[in-house]
């Protein structure tokens, strides 16, 4: 090897690590790469192993580690790692220029200290020691090519602990997937303990849901048809009655406010025959008339204007499209469940095309009365909760799952038992 006009020393196309060397196209500079050598044995992890195949493997692994203790450095991976950093330095100043040197010469003197120190502790093989000195030499002398090829001395001796690590690793891995296994199994044992039979089944939940479904639709269809069919004169009423429980959660509607309005819709007169007797949604399209149409329709249209923008907020909040009333669900606490039930049922009885509200709502009283709707939203919680468990606890077939589980968990506790630790193999 000579040094080019540069003075920069290179190395072949190919060093004695199984490397390649590529030059770069830019003019005046040479960039050295290379790809380490993997052995064959380094490869990912198992993603699952018979407890048998990981004592094979823990001895295979038990074997490795005796032979690399027998050479210090190699077990404890004080050679891999100096090597590694010496690696790093022939891949950072391979086409280094000489301004760089200082630093390269600083790298070495790290490694060097390092290398003295492990020889102290007497935790490194002479004969690495020597061979790692030596490269560093060459490596300050700029010799990067003699360098590499001293350290690629000690490929026969890296592999070895590579493959030992290898094996090491698929061995954890191994070992940390019955030890998840153990911790799955105990806590589904502990989950399927904690499950008590539901007081109903699944399909019994299922048709209470459905009553509350059917009021509650009902209910829906009677204030639609009681802001469209009925008379307004009529339906308000109900309205201002019903926003007075707060347990419907109707709009507040002011008293004060609304009194003239009713006073008016009631009197018989053009207003009543015009707008009285029509749904509440005919109020609020005449306040889209003008002067002379509601001149036409009434005489004197100021009177209804004025009441109505002094309603408006609760009008346009009781014709909003959406749900007006509150819904019937298994997911409201029970007390709650039976205040809204009487407060409904109250308010249905009010309003005038809700026939069939009415009697979907007795249902519902009956069967709260009963004590169906408790029994039906402890069940529903524990189906949503342990789900398939809670089928199993109603079906009389949980004691065999429990049963089936613990001897899952005996089992890879037995595994386990039989497996060395990896700290220990290391």
């Amino acid at each position: 090897m000579e040094p080019d006009s540069r003075g920069e020393v290179h190395s072949p196309a190919e060093d004695v690590t199984g490397g390649t060397r590529r030059r770069a196209h830019a003019p005046g500079r040479a960039t050295l790469t290379w790809r380490m050598p993997i052995p064959a044995s380094v490869s990912a992890p198992a993603s699952s192993q018979t407890p048998a195949e990981l004592r094979e493997l823990g001895a295979s692994i038990s074997r490795l580690t005796a032979r690399l203790r027998k050479t210090p450095g190699l077990s404890e991976g004080h050679v891999e790692r100096v090597a590694t950093a010496i690696e790093r330095i022939l891949r950072d100043y391979g086409g280094a220029s000489y301004r760089q040197y200082r630093n390269l010469v600083r790298d070495c003197d790290d490694v060097a200290a390092e290398i003295a120190k492990l020889q102290k502790e007497e935790a490194l093989w002479p004969r690495f020691t020597k061979v790692l000195d030596a490269a560093l030499l060459r490596i300050r002398k700029r010799d990067l090519y003699a360098g590499r090829q001293l350290v690629g001395k000690l490929g026969k001796f890296r592999a070895q602990a590579r493959e030992r690590d290898a094996q090491l690793e698929e061995y954890r891995e191994g070992y940390k997937a019955i030890e998840r296994d153990i911790a799955r199994l105990k806590a589904e044992r502990d989950r399927l303990r904690s499950v008590r039979k539901p007081p109903a089944s699944e399909a019994e939940v299922e048709r209470v849901k459905g009553h509350l479904e059917a009021a509650n639709r009902t209910l829906a269809h009677a204030v639609i048809a009681e802001l469209h069919s009925v008379p307004s004169r009529l339906a308000l009423p109900a309205f201002l009655e019903g926003s007075k429980d707060r347990r419907l959660l109707l709009p507040p509607i002011p008293e004060a406010d609304a009194a003239p309005l009713l006073g008016l819709l009631d009197t018989v007169g053009p207003v009543r025959e015009v707008f009285g007797d029509r749904g509440v949604h005919s109020l609020l399209e005449a306040l889209g008339y003008s002067d002379a149409k509601l001149a036409h329709l009434l005489g004197d249209g100021r009177p209804l204007k004025a009441v109505l923008n002094a309603n408006l907020p609760w009008l346009k909040a009781v014709t909003a499209p959406g749900s007006l009333l509150p819904l019937l669900s298994l997911d409201e606490p029970l007390e709650e469940l039976r205040g809204r039930l009487e407060a409904l049922t109250v308010f249905a009885g009010r309003m005038h095309a809700a026939s069939e509200a009415r009697d979907r709502l007795a249902e519902v009283a009956k069967s709260a009365a009963s004590g169906e709707i408790g029994k039906a939203q402890e069940a529903d919680r524990l189906y949503r909760t342990f789900g398939d468990a809670t089928r199993k606890a109603w079906e009389g077939t949980l004691e065999a799952a429990i049963k089936e589980t613990e001897a899952g968990l005996a089992a890879r506790t037995k595994d386990l038992a039989g497996l060395t630790s990896p700290d220990k193999l290391a």
